[in-house]
């Protein structure tokens, strides 16, 4: 197996009962998490007997196990109250130091790309843990014109951006769609960028209706 996704949350048994505080946390650790993911798809780092690893926060944490889901999980201590006290500019860290208390655990017993996961979470901190990337680009040769999707994930939100260049000159950039940060609300909803016509399009993975639209004639000069 491909390890390829990492998750970092608070148990869903143990802290059932503040349902909005789980919610709250699981989206805001997305934005790191996300980031050690996609890292880890251009990797390919080969594991045995899972694709993913899921740090669990818990009052009295466990040891490592693998589960069905082909998931290797490992507790670090949590205390929900204490995680909801934090400045909201200090969440980075806090959530960081998380995930790497967990990532160590596991790589007593099995062989991770520790280094490479640690030197990852150093690049996001240094960026003040803005999570940013270009999902897409397309170029229309006969039009001058150029496209980009850009991705961006924060503590509290999913953006996606549509940016047009008209010979090298950004003529339009704007949200075009806004979501909690969470891969499986956001993910199907936008595949790629197509000239149908005059109209700039961006798909959806699923459904037959764009997502957004935006016709040449309101950017060509």
């Amino acid at each position: 197996m491909i390890l390829n996704n990492i998750f970092l949350y608070p148990d869903l048994v143990e802290f059932n009962d503040r349902n909005e505080d789980l919610s709250i946390v699981r989206n805001q650790t997305r934005h790191i998490c996300n980031y050690l993911a996609r890292n880890l798809q251009k990797l390919k780092f080969p594991v045995s007997g899972f694709n993913k690893i899921c740090v669990i926060g818990m009052t009295n944490p466990k040891g490592t196990y693998l589960n069905s889901s082909s998931a290797l999980s490992v507790g670090v201590i949590f205390d929900m109250n204490e995680c909801r006290k934090i400045e909201r500019k200090d969440l980075g860290d806090y959530y960081s130091n998380l995930l790497k208390t967990g990532l160590n655990n596991c790589a007593k017993n099995y062989k991770l790309p520790i280094e490479e996961m640690f030197l990852w979470l150093e690049e996001l901190k240094k960026n003040n843990y803005k999570n940013e990337w270009i999902f897409k680009e397309r170029t229309f040769k006969k039009y001058n014109i150029k496209c980009k999707l850009q991705c961006a994930i924060d503590l509290d939100r999913f953006t996606l951006s549509l940016v047009v260049f008209q010979k090298d000159e950004e003529v339009f950039n704007e949200i075009i769609l806004e979501t909690i940060p969470d891969e499986i609300v956001y993910h199907h909803r936008f595949k790629d960028i197509e000239m149908i016509g005059f109209v700039i399009t961006v798909t959806t993975r699923f459904e037959d209706k764009p997502l957004f639209q935006l016709h040449l004639r309101s950017l060509l000069k």
